[in-house]
């Protein structure tokens, strides 16, 4: 296809920006990350997919997160408060139509909530009894204990 016939197609999709604590991606393979993106692409484009992580990565690691398209990074303290943030200020830009949360447990409830009022909401959790407290503010709900 050409250029511009994917420009056209890409400005139809809905943007999707993923958000993921690193620590529910660290137990599961390289396939199954797969299987993962390729639910999330069924909504539309990721434009951006960030994994944080609270502690250094081993280099075959972090190279198997950037070969699957997610921006692995590092930050010294509490990682959700850092989601927290980076959710808000791409809500506040109005630049994703889908924001897609990984959160191990239900501390990121309170920001989902918030994020609901603006944007779809895509979650990601590792088990379906924890993403229970999520059904009603989640339009999307992936868990990982399913892939």
């Amino acid at each position: 296809m050409s250029e511009r016939v994917m420009k056209i197609l890409r400005r139809q999709t809905k943007r999707i920006f993923c958000l993921i604590d690193g620590i529910i991606l660290e137990h599961i393979s390289p396939a199954n990350i797969e299987h993962l993106l390729e639910q999330i692409k069924q909504l539309g484009s990721i434009r951006k997919s960030i994994v944080f992580f609270d502690n250094q990565l081993a280099p075959e690691i972090y190279e198997m997160y950037l070969s699957r398209g997610f921006s692995p990074k590092i930050v010294p303290s509490d990682k959700d408060v850092y989601i927290t943030l980076e959710s808000l200020d791409i809500a506040n830009s109005q630049q994703a139509d889908i924001i897609c949360i990984g959160a191990k447990d239900d501390s990121l409830l309170p920001v989902v909530i918030k994020l609901r009022e603006t944007t779809d909401i895509m979650l990601i959790n590792p088990t379906k009894t924890t993403a229970k407290r999520y059904l009603p503010y989640s339009d999307y709900i992936i868990s990982l204990d399913e892939l």
